[in-house]
Formats: structure tokens, sequence, C-alpha cells
């Protein structure tokens, strides 16, 4: 079955992957496959670049591109769906898009297409932590008015490009390049609310003016911020996370602790994954969502 994403894991294991990033394929770490590669090393190595760790490091920071062609300087782009984002190798191990994140992007559109049917006002969704904004776009591009808040201007730069890129530059989308916490603090004071929050936390990470992040010590406060920007009766919630330790059954308390005590509504949790064309799929990161009955 033909994906709607033009991506492909060829292939994982000895602690790699084997990706086709549209017309491109890469190698890079994958801590998580642990078991043996399925193809042989004639097809690893027809590859244009592979991203390896510096030696004695395993963390995707801590590394360098090693490129066996050249490639478009400003990235290329690739489809998901109707929509076209821009990817590049980034000095991290990245692309701009984590392909483990597709099933939520289907969930995200399937959801705010049934709430936006039939309701007299837009769906008020909040993507904190937005990256590149795949999540904001599919939102906004199926009938959500966002904001989309991260901390880097260089990301939210990019996801403004990827935005442009989509066509929908005259969708409801506000861009906000700042410190969480204290932009979820300035949106109550305004009596700003949301019906919807996406997050996907990182482990570790500096605000605009060098505030400094972990998730164990600043998530229980940045979910009471988030809990105080949240309508009455919410509509949904996504949180995702590549932490270890946060497990699917972990963001789900989260969510059920601070966000929708006592409220009725339909919950999922579990285990991201990228099926591979080769048979395994790898696993990477958890998530937990929320759907008002």
């Amino acid at each position: 079955m033909k994906s709607d994403l033009d991506y492909e894991l060829l292939d994982c294991g000895d602690f790699k992957k084997l990706e086709r990033w549209g017309p491109y394929r890469f190698v890079r770490p994958a801590p998580q496959a642990v078991w043996s590669k399925s193809l042989n090393e004639k097809v690893w190595k027809d590859c244009v670049g592979e991203f390896r760790h510096q030696k004695g490091s395993k963390k995707s920071a801590s590394g360098e591109w090693k490129f066996n062609a050249s490639l478009p300087q400003e990235g290329w782009p690739i489809r998901y769906r109707e929509l076209t984002f821009i990817v590049k190798p980034t000095p991290f191990g990245h692309f701009g898009l984590f392909p483990e994140q597709k099933m939520q992007w289907d969930w995200l559109g399937e959801q705010v297409k049934g709430l936006s049917n039939g309701s007299d006002r837009e769906l008020k969704i909040i993507n904190i932590f937005g990256y590149t904004g795949a999540s904001s776009i599919v939102s906004a591009a199926d009938g959500a008015n966002v904001t989309h808040l991260d901390a880097s201007k260089a990301t939210v730069t990019w996801a403004r490009s990827n935005c442009d890129a989509s066509g929908l530059t005259e969708k409801p989308l506000r861009w906000i390049v700042d410190d969480a916490l204290k932009f979820l603090r300035r949106e109550k004071k305004r009596g700003t609310f949301y019906d919807g929050i996406i997050m996907d936390p990182p482990s570790f990470g500096r605000g605009p003016k060098g505030e400094v992040w972990k998730i164990e010590e600043a998530l229980s406060e940045l979910m009471q911020a988030c809990k105080d920007v949240l309508v009455e009766n919410p509509s949904l919630l996504l949180l995702s996370s590549h932490t270890p330790g946060f497990t699917g059954l972990t963001l789900r308390n989260i969510i059920s602790r601070y966000l929708v005590k006592n409220k009725e509504g339909v919950f999922e949790c579990g285990e991201m994954e990228i099926p591979s064309s080769a048979g395994l799929h790898l696993p990477n990161g958890f998530f937990a969502r929320w759907v008002k009955q």
C-alpha cells in the first residue's frame, strides 16, 4: 500500500536506519534497532549521506554528516497528502521532520475535521514546541485556528516556509517565538483560551533568552500553565515524547492529572513507530491523546 508521505524506512538494524527522504537515501543512527539488518550491505552503501556519532557518544547532537554527493543547499520538498514540507540534513542529524509523527498528523486531521463540522466557530489550537510546523500546518489545513509556539526563531522561520510551500498562507496560523511557560502565562493574563493543545516537549532545551528547560524539572509547572489556558470543555489534547521513561501510560497520566481530570473523553496511548518496507517497524517515542466525547 502506497504511503501518503514521501518518506520510506527501507531497513533498520545493527543500530542504524536506512531511509529515503524524497529522491535521496540516507543512513542515520537508530540505537533502538538492536536486531540485525534485513538488506545487504550493497543496498546500505547506496546512499547520499550518513550521520555518524562522534566516537564514544550516542547523542544525536554529537556527530557529523559524511556525504557522497551534493544536495540542494536550501533543502527539497517532500509530500504529505496535499501538503509540502521542506527537508534538509541538519547539524544535529535530523531533517526537520519526524516521520514517526505521521500517525499523529493522520489523527489530528481526522479529529479537527470532525470537531469543526457543524461548529459555529473555529477550533483554537496551540502547538507548543511546534518545531518546523507539521502538526500546526495539518491542523490549519483541516480547519483549525492555530498558534504555533517555539523558542527557536530559525525553526519558526522554517515552519513558515513549510506553510508557504503548502499554499496555506491565508489560513489562520499565528507564529510565535517565545519561551513556552512565559508565553502561556501572558496568554492567561490576556484571557486567551484554547480548545486544544499539541505538545512534543524536548528532553532538554533553551529559550530565546537562554532559559534552561529540563523536562523532568519543568513539565509539571508547564502543564499547570497549559491548564490555565484551556477552555472549560476542551476538544482535543496530544502529548508525545522521545524522552526515556516518558511512556504512553506516563503521558496519559500527565494529561489525566493536569488537563482533563474528571472530564468525559476518549484516551489513546502507546508507542510511536515507523513502518519499514523490509518488515520490521522501528519504535521511536511515545504518545497519549484525548478527544472529547
